[in-house]
């Protein structure tokens, strides 16, 4: 059985997407350092299971047991990660850590500055459907959350938000079934540095040697103003898509391949300076908070200290107008046309080794 298991519980947009590429593009290199890191999407389906939402994932119910069976087989140490554990309540938390028993759990709790993650979650939930306004989400945000527990989004945005990324409060839920000497708040250096400077505190939070690593190819990708308010439109009009299209046609295809390198030609989009100001007094309490909690911090505090002047050239992605929309749209138009293309030339080409093949064994 696993001695101990780390658990990476998010939050949300504090460079997960690139740890976890970095865990499963070396998963051979922990291995080696007798750690086990679950394949694939197997923390993803294994989270769905326990909470209920593997509905949009038929025939992959299971996943839960099938994760905590990998675990406790293992004889090392054991990560795994998801961002959506941080909004857990107790009564999940209770099972996850129940679940990972006898191994020893410890919680990894990455954190970025809020300067940077509201506006990068707001895109997030762009690509999975939403068509709340920029204006709107930083209004309901940059307040104090009106409801502790869980919330639909749809019913109030801003409670919904600081569910996944109040550190502290989703500290005091954690501590609650793991002590806080065994929980670790990781950094998320400010912009500048290299994501490996992330991916190293985060190997020395689980104990392990990062040199070495190989980095893996992107994350997740920004998308200018334009870009933003293309995305929000289309949610608008295509109330049918589900799940997988979200995942597959809008994160990946439309928003990280088609509009690649548009976020450098677009306006960009913040908080205004009173938001701003609100967010970086909230900031600090946040950052004293942590300092006087015994958790352990790998890397600086001080990197959760959102800029204090807002950008002067950002606009209101509402504020768009229809011939910026429609040349973005444009644009999208044609890099989806390429990809739709370049997946059929592979489909060809993968149909054709297999005629090739059976028709040597004939």
């Amino acid at each position: 059985m696993a001695r101990r298991v780390h658990l990476h519980i998010g939050t949300m947009k504090s460079a997960t997407t690139y740890l976890q590429e970095l865990c499963s593009f070396n998963a051979q290199r922990l291995a080696d350092q007798g750690l086990l890191w679950p394949p694939g999407d197997l923390p993803f389906l294994a989270l769905a299971d326990l909470v209920g939402r593997d509905t949009e994932r038929p025939g992959r119910q299971g996943a839960w047991p099938d994760l905590v069976q990998s675990i406790q087989q293992h004889p090392g140490d054991a990560v795994w990660s998801n961002e959506l554990l941080a909004p857990l309540g107790t009564g999940k938390i209770k099972r996850v850590v129940a679940a990972m028993e006898p191994g020893e759990v410890e919680v990894v709790v990455t954190a970025r500055d809020l300067g940077r993650v509201i506006p990068s979650h707001w895109q997030t939930t762009l690509k999975n459907g939403s068509t709340t306004r920029w204006s709107d989400f930083a209004a309901a945000v940059c307040a104090e959350p009106a409801q502790a527990g869980h919330v639909r989004r749809s019913e109030d945005e801003g409670s919904w938000f600081w569910r996944r990324h109040d550190v502290v409060a989703i500290l005091a839920r954690w501590q609650q079934f793991v002590p806080a000497e065994r929980i670790t708040v990781v950094t998320v250096p400010p912009p500048g540095n290299s994501a490996q400077v992330v991916g190293e505190r985060f190997a020395s939070a689980i104990g392990v040697d990062a040199s070495g690593f190989e980095q893996p190819d992107h994350g997740n990708s920004s998308v200018g103003a334009y870009s933003a308010e293309l995305l929000r439109r289309l949610n608008g009009v295509s109330p049918n898509l589900e799940r997988h299209h979200y995942r597959w046609g809008i994160k990946d295809a439309l928003a990280r391949l088609a509009l690649a390198g548009r976020a450098q030609l677009e306006p960009s989009f913040g908080l205004t300076q009173p938001q701003l100001d609100w967010v970086c007094a909230r900031a600090e309490r946040m950052i004293e908070q942590i300092k006087a909690s015994p958790v352990r911090v790998v890397g600086d505090l001080a990197d959760l200290r959102p800029a204090r002047e807002a950008r002067t050239q950002a606009i209101d992605p509402a504020d768009t107008s229809d011939a910026d929309l429609l040349e973005t749209a444009l644009v999208s138009l044609g890099g989806m046309a390429k990809i739709v293309a370049d997946l059929r030339v592979e489909q060809e080409r993968q149909r054709y080794d297999v005629d090739s093949q059976t028709s040597a064994l004939a």
